[in-house]
């Protein structure tokens, strides 16, 4: 297929409570549909608001192995590495502080999550894997969450699914969370162009980054925000070192690696204090990003450059 002739099949809908969109070059209806099962396949493995869901029968049953889907077992074998490589800073185990400030119901469709009556926080380290039975089990007085890790990973696997399948190229983005591989949809284009949101001036781009693989993703406090019952504005970025939403002096910070599941981890460790701090852990593990502060200053790792088109 020559650069002129590119045929490109696309779709947008809604899973994992975000806008959604996936572009396949050389693709077809029957990719778009794969792409979008397979989502909605990983969400009900996944998603703390289901009741059925691999996550919340293993909070249901904390102390206790549960047997879960060989892509559950994959998430959470990330999940624990990723607490290990920030230090920390990502923990799955912050559910029980997420809910006691005001988490407690879908964005998609309103309803509550399944009651968590757990209290500890801060035990990544402590869920265990058993691969050879296919369980995990939560710790004791613990309760987790995919939500800093779950949309990056499902991206990562329906785009490498999809260039198994036959296309030439995908770009999985999962509310802005985005998987890239393969040839890009433009024609001449050789990388796939993607534009990072200026949040102080929605919808404009603040910078383009182009990549010809790997993953781009973006955490915030602009999108899932709440007030408390004390009148006290909350957001969903919990801090595991207090239990509370994190002070942070950042509105987004968006991170460039080479899959994304990994940029969406560190974004959310990026988000836990300033930008100066975000520059160098992301410095520090050689990955690219780019944050802006609550004042609108910008702040660039000094690697961003190799992506900016």
């Amino acid at each position: 297929m020559s650069a002129g002739t590119r045929v490109v099949a696309q779709r947008s809908f809604r899973v994992m409570g975000c806008e959604s969109h996936v572009i396949i070059t050389a693709g077809t209806d029957a990719l778009l549909d794969r792409a979008e099962a397979r989502l909605r396949e990983l969400e009900s493995l996944w998603s703390r608001f289901l009741p059925d869901s691999d996550i919340t029968r293993a909070n249901q049953a904390a102390g206790t192995p549960v047997r879960v889907h060989e892509d559950t077992l994959a998430v959470i074998l990330r999940s624990i590495e990723a607490w290990k490589q920030t230090r920390g800073l990502f923990d799955i185990t912050v559910l029980p502080a997420l809910v006691h400030h005001g988490y407690t119901h879908s964005a998609v469709t309103s309803a509550a999550a399944p009651r968590v009556s757990q209290q500890i926080i801060g035990v990544s380290g402590a869920v265990e894997v058993d691969l050879a039975h296919a369980t995990i089990c939560v710790p004791a007085g613990g309760a987790i969450d995919l939500g800093g890790i779950g949309k990056g990973f499902a991206a990562d696997i329906v785009a490498e699914e999809l260039i198994e399948a036959g296309a030439l190229g995908a770009l999985v983005n999962i509310g802005g969370d985005i998987s890239v591989l393969g040839v890009p949809h433009i024609p001449g284009d050789t990388s796939w162009v993607l534009g990072i949101e200026d949040p102080t001036a929605v919808p404009t781009h603040i910078a383009r980054v182009a990549l010809t693989c790997g993953g781009v993703a973006t955490s915030g406090t602009t999108i899932r925000h709440w007030n408390t019952a004390s009148g006290q504005q909350a957001h969903h970025l919990i801090d595991p070192n207090t239990a509370l939403p994190a002070t942070t002096t950042l509105l987004t910070a968006t991170v460039i690696a080479g899959d994304t599941a990994t940029a969406e981890v560190f974004a959310t460790a990026a988000m836990m204090s300033d930008g100066p701090a975000a520059v160098v852990l992301l410095d520090r593990v050689g990955l690219s990003g780019l944050m802006v502060g609550t004042d609108g200053t910008v702040y660039r790792t000094k690697n961003l450059g190799a992506f900016i088109p």
